[in-house]
């Protein structure tokens, strides 16, 4: 199995990307879900991870990350992504709760510190990506 971080921003297709990479034909093991600001503020799509992760029983830490882009504004979008960045499907408010912590900081603690490869699967905006780049330059990415 290859080891995976997921980072992303939940609307609809990075939920369906979550949906297929938690699904038994993947052949990926998912060490953790990182957030962050893209269609909608992180905490919004934090939330949405968290429903996403409960509706599956999927078991791995939620962190969250940036909150805006390093060098622009953030350009959210509720009337492409809804105001939840997730709307249409109605989804129980999650139980599970969010990792203590930072983004940029457990993806540089996986990566560094696993035995194996980490593959990172950004499907969002990469902030916490270049923040992890940034932060701990020692090793690829």
């Amino acid at each position: 199995m290859k080891n995976v971080i997921l980072d992303c921003d939940p609307g609809h297709d990075d939920a369906i990307s979550i949906i297929i990479a938690a699904s038994d034909v993947s052949d990926l093991n998912i060490l953790g879900i990182t957030t962050v600001a893209g269609n909608v503020e992180v905490e919004k799509n934090t939330i949405n991870t968290l429903k996403i992760c409960e509706l599956l029983e999927l078991d791995v830490p939620v962190v969250q990350g940036a909150r805006r882009p390093l060098v622009k504004a953030s350009e959210i979008a509720p009337e492409i992504h809804g105001e939840t960045g997730m709307d249409g499907p109605v989804l129980a408010d999650p139980k599970m709760q969010v990792t203590e912590g930072h983004a940029v900081d457990f993806i540089i603690d996986q990566v560094m510190n696993s035995a194996e490869p980490v593959t990172l699967v950004p499907t969002g905006p990469l902030t916490n990506i270049a923040m992890a780049l940034i932060k701990e330059p020692r090793r690829e990415l």
